[in-house]
């Protein structure tokens, strides 16, 4: 009895693995048709679409969501990027997400690049370049949090940080002014304010 009930468990398991990797691959080739359709519109190469596929799914394997990837690769091809510098932001996306940085306004950088139809080598710099001050903004606020200040809407503070950096506002200057507004408890908002006078 124990060891037809055994097997019988066995049986029932295997089932649910092997439904559970058929359900992955086809989860998986979903993904991959939207893609593909992003990545033939670009008139890539065969190749380049196939790295561009490699780099889409190590960017959603560092946490970028699956919806900011596609965004980004649709933004890349409306704006007629060439395969190395889509490559290049799906590279910079994934660093953001393992940083665990806020991708959305990196996204929203090449978006408003595209839209006004900014020249891709362009939209590239301006994308890198808000990565950066991403990291900067990453690195003045945990000396804050380093000193005891409690953050709160880290993400919000981040984003608007790397814009006031990106602006020309110095990281020493930034980092007394959120500073004085932790102190008095002021919110976000509030600090966006005095940092864009």
């Amino acid at each position: 009895m124990k060891s037809s009930l055994w097997r019988l468990n066995a049986v029932l398991l295997g089932i649910v693995l092997t439904l559970g990797a058929f359900a992955g691959q086809v989860a998986g080739e979903t993904r991959n048709r939207a893609l593909e359709r992003l990545v033939s519109k670009g008139m890539f190469s065969g190749d380049e679409g196939a790295r561009l596929q490699r780099a889409f799914a190590a960017a959603l394997q560092a946490g970028v969501a699956e919806r900011d990837a596609l965004t980004l690769v649709e933004a890349c091809v409306s704006g007629e990027f060439d395969a190395p510098q889509a490559l290049r932001m799906l590279s910079i996306i994934s660093q953001l997400a393992l940083e665990h940085l806020p991708v959305d306004g990196f996204i929203a950088k090449v978006e408003e690049g595209v839209s006004k139809r900014v020249a891709p080598d362009r939209v590239v710099q301006a994308a890198e370049r808000r990565g950066l001050m991403l990291n900067k903004a990453k690195q003045i606020l945990n000396t804050l949090i380093l000193q005891g200040f409690v953050i709160d809407d880290r993400d919000e503070l981040l984003a608007d940080l790397a814009e006031a950096l990106e602006a020309g506002r110095s990281p020493s200057e930034a980092e007394a002014i959120i500073s004085d507004a932790l102190k008095a408890g002021e919110r976000p908002g509030a600090i966006r304010r005095k940092l864009f006078p």
